[in-house]
């Protein structure tokens, strides 16, 4: 058995030990596989500990949704580029070969690790595709949706972007600004495109239309205010933030540090672009996951996250050698990039 920090990467190890509350009560027997919930009850009675596990048994080496996640990209594209040429598309053979992708995604803690993975440049645009598919469902099911309801914001965020398949390749190449008005043509050109496929919902075709607008009326293309973009379209935009700095989709392939996606919410939800009711769950989902992580700071401090804030959970409490600093506290100090086996960790 090994004592190992606690931690979400401990997710699938065995537990070496039993665990009861101040009270006595049994909460978790030795043996248990650990699931992402057994993490959270570990945190709360164990705050600051480790805890024994059998390494060994570790069933999580391999994310569930690496495979599906990797083995579908090939198919996403081929269909997109058909769809645009021919405009006709099997939407229900799409969504039998995408929801259960979906399904795994809904279930794995590791699957932000899964997006990371960095594909062909040329490819990006699929890649991003299918990563603001699972984040959008992935933020329904953080907001309480059901599993229908997030399989349908999961086809939103997949057919997003696909007008992009309708702007010239040399400017999207060329050009890392969404700003640029041939670039902003691909709303349109997604909209109308997925108008055409018979008994859509009509949400999806909105998403592509309305995902660059924002709720304080700034976005395109119809400066759309709050109450005129559908709420499950606001959810779209912040999974396709996010991952556009996720990926550095617009940073000319400068990597970005690892917490610039969380804070690029964070500063649009301050300028009422983005729901704060969409990003603040989202964010503190993100954080939890590096819950425990040792991090270096932007005044190049390492220090360990060891409380996340419920109402503020990109200002978390961490802790610099023996000492205790309170980010919220600290203006101008920000989490950097997650430090690991004695190197940063890029993404």
């Amino acid at each position: 058995m090994d004592q190992a920090q606690i931690s979400f990467d401990l997710v699938g190890s065995a537990l070496g030990e039993d665990i009861f509350s101040e009270q006595g009560i049994l909460l978790l027997k030795k043996g248990t596989i650990l699931k992402e919930v057994h993490i959270l009850l570990l945190q709360k009675y164990r705050f600051g500990k480790t805890v024994s596990v059998d390494l060994n048994e570790n069933i999580k080496k391999i994310s569930p949704s690496e495979k599906p996640y990797q083995t579908i990209q090939a198919y996403i594209k081929d269909t997109f580029q058909s769809f645009y040429r021919s405009k006709e598309i099997n939407i229900v053979l799409l969504r039998e070969r995408f929801h259960p992708l979906i399904e795994l995604s809904l279930c794995d803690v590791s699957i932000l690790k899964v997006l990371q993975t960095e594909g062909k440049k040329d490819e990006q645009l699929y890649q991003h595709s299918i990563n603001v598919g699972i984040l959008s469902s992935i933020i329904g099911k953080l907001l309480g949706y059901k599993k229908k309801d997030c399989l349908l914001l999961a086809d939103m965020g997949l057919l997003h972007e696909i007008g992009m398949l309708g702007v010239d390749k040399n400017i999207y190449k060329n050009t890392n600004s969404v700003d640029n008005e041939e670039i902003q043509k691909h709303t349109e050109i997604g909209h109308k495109l997925l108008n055409s496929i018979p008994y859509i919902n009509s949400l999806i075709p909105l998403a592509a239309l309305h995902h660059h607008e924002r709720i304080n009326g700034t976005g395109y293309p119809n400066q759309l205010k709050e109450k005129d973009i559908p709420y499950f379209v606001q959810i779209v935009s912040v999974a396709d933030c996010f991952n556009a700095v996720y990926m550095n989709i617009h940073d000319n392939g400068e990597k970005k540090p690892h917490f610039a996606g969380v804070y690029e919410l964070i500063e649009k939800a301050q300028k009422n672009e983005l729901n704060p009711a969409i990003v603040i769950p989202f964010v503190r989902y993100i954080m939890r996951q590096n819950l425990l992580q040792k991090v270096r700071l932007s005044n190049g401090e390492e220090a360990q996250i060891v409380f996340i804030h419920e109402n503020e959970p990109y200002q978390p409490l961490v802790k610099v050698g023996e000492e205790y600093m309170d980010l919220r506290r600290e203006s101008g100090v920000r989490i950097e990039s997650l430090v690991g086996e004695g190197h940063e960790v890029s993404v």
